[in-house]
């Protein structure tokens, strides 16, 4: 059976965010109004608006759109809407608002949509991995973050051991930019976790089974008083606490007993995270052979009636296996965050050193193909690993019977770029790289049988060889320039009279006739093969 949608009152996700984050600009705060979606608006790829979702308005530039995207909500029953400061919300946003029932906050300066998306879908339960991807145990760090800064009386933050943040309180007024800067980015910034390192704060709070207090952690930073997360000998992050001076007997006893709760916590989040990535990857590979058993793991995943395609994502070139090895794992984890943010349902799973991800869609069309490439090219782009990654995208298919086809695609695809590793382009469609990827396939054909190359390429290549001549490179550009001897001698650099000469020396080593149409063709497609079956 397809997965249900989880509904969580829009006032428990306003507060997950914070108001740190969010400001109420227009319409009732509906805390209890149940929201079921998350929809990214994209004016150039515009979705559809669901009833109980919340709206992200990602570029509405104007006044005037934003009163009209307000309208549009208001109509298909949306809950809510972010929009990004500094858009003003005048006076006819708040009254369409009010007529149309939906709750406008304003999103602070420097957030990402994209984490503000990941947040919202993971309390949610929208996530590819199904409804147990580690949201109750999410939850409850939140909820434990909530408690317990109203215990302490100070902004929380719960940090793992790259200073990433795992959860955070909804108040974090009175606050310092650090903070701010830590919460916008889910990150506590390289400068301040950088100066801790060297300063040896780290092994104390480690160290020490109580709160540890701290002046100035860092440059320009209000003091704070920070825990330890422990769990049997394994040291899992820190509790920290912004506060002016050092925590009475009490408070200290609370954050001890409140960091045996958070580990608790994580250990469950990192459980349940595992068991549905397993499950996340076995359904992943059912959709990815095709057939029925692909329809049967798209009904539960709830994309059944859905057009889709696949993506494939690898390492432009394999010089270092552990380092690839290691980055395309780290690549996995970041598509599948990316992927959330923009097609909530969509399953990315590594298989064979490749990560592939199906996508569902909204429609079979040009325009939806192409919103894929663009995410997928900004993806690549945006990776931060030492490994060049590149993706190949597969055709789109009406029944998800058929994903096995657009995988074929896809990896067709993208082993045409790892061909190319010295060209600009780190992503195609299946459709542009056609002619390229049906070349590769005729080469393996011929490897597969046993059959090489001969005839007149051989002889030209065996001359070039014995005389330190240029004849072959010399046939290669009079033909990729349909004849144009001006511009094909322009390519390797000699004369015209010369290149001229040389194809005399062409046609009479080979015992070739270049005026034949179909003499042309073989000789090109014999390049072409060539040239795949030899490293670029």
């Amino acid at each position: 059976m397809p997965i249900p949608v989880f509904t969580t009152p829009l006032g428990r996700l306003t507060e997950r965010l914070g108001s740190t984050l969010l400001t109420l600009e227009a319409g009732k705060h509906q805390a209890t109004r149940t929201v079921s979606t998350v929809v990214l608006y994209d004016p150039l790829d515009r979705p559809d608006i669901t009833r109980d979702a919340i709206v992200l308005a990602v570029a509405v530039a104007t006044d005037r759109d934003l009163a009209d995207l307000v309208q549009a909500a208001g109509d298909a029953g949306a809950a809510a809407l972010i929009v990004r400061e500094p858009l003003t919300v005048g006076r006819e946003v708040a009254e369409v608002a009010e007529e149309g029932n939906v709750s406008v906050f304003s999103l602070v300066r420097g957030a990402s949509w994209v984490q503000v998306a990941t947040l919202l879908s993971g309390a949610l339960n929208l996530g590819p991995e199904g409804p147990e991807y580690g949201g109750d145990s999410a939850r409850d760090l939140f909820t434990l973050a909530d408690s317990l800064s109203t215990l302490l009386g100070a902004p929380v933050t719960i940090e793992d051991r790259s200073s990433r943040v795992v959860a955070f309180s909804a108040d974090q007024v009175g606050t310092d930019e650090p903070r701010r800067l830590t919460i916008l980015g889910l990150q506590v910034p390289e400068m301040y976790s950088a100066y801790q390192r060297t300063q040896g704060v780290f092994p104390v709070i480690y160290g020490s089974e109580r709160p540890i207090f701290l002046a100035e952690p860092a440059p320009g930073t209000m003091p704070r008083v920070a825990m330890r997360i422990q769990a049997g000998d394994e040291v899992l992050g820190s509790i920290w606490a912004v506060t002016p001076e050092p925590f009475d007997a009490g408070r200290e006893q609370v954050m001890v007993e409140a960091a045996q709760l958070v580990a608790l916590a994580i250990l469950r989040a990192r459980v349940s995270a595992d068991a549905a990535q397993r499950v996340a990857e076995s359904l992943g590979s059912q959709l990815l052979d095709g057939g029925s058993e692909a329809f049967e793991a798209a009904q539960q995943l709830g994309f059944e009636t859905s057009p889709a395609c696949v993506l494939v994502l690898g390492p432009l070139v394999d010089d270092d296996e552990i380092r690839t090895v290691s980055d395309t794992q780290r690549a996995a984890a970041a598509l599948r965050m990316h992927l959330r943010s923009v097609y909530p349902r969509a399953v990315a799973v590594p298989i064979g050193g490749l990560v592939h991800a199906v996508v569902p869609l909204r429609a079979a069309d040009e325009r939806t193909l192409t919103a894929v490439q663009q995410h997928a090219t900004e993806f690549v782009g945006r990776l931060d690993t030492s490994t060049e990654f590149c993706a190949g995208i597969g055709g789109v298919v009406a029944d998800v019977r058929d994903l096995s086809a657009s995988r074929r695609d896809a990896e067709a695809t993208l082993r045409v770029l790892r061909a190319r590793p010295h060209e600009e382009r780190r992503v195609a469609r299946s459709a542009e790289v056609q002619v390229e990827a049906l070349m590769l396939r005729i080469g393996d054909s011929l490897a597969a049988d046993g059959i090489e190359l001969g005839g007149p390429l051989v002889a030209l290549r065996a001359y070039d060889a014995g005389h330190e001549t240029e004849l072959v490179a010399t046939l290669r550009a009079w033909l990729e320039h349909f004849g144009n001897v001006t511009a094909a001698a322009r390519e390797v650099h000699v004369h015209k009279n010369t290149f001229r000469y040389r194809l005399e020396r062409v046609e009479a080593i080979a015992d070739v006739d270049l005026g034949d149409p179909d003499t042309r063709f073989g000789l090109l497609l014999q390049l072409r093969l060539d040239a795949c079956s030899r490293p670029a």
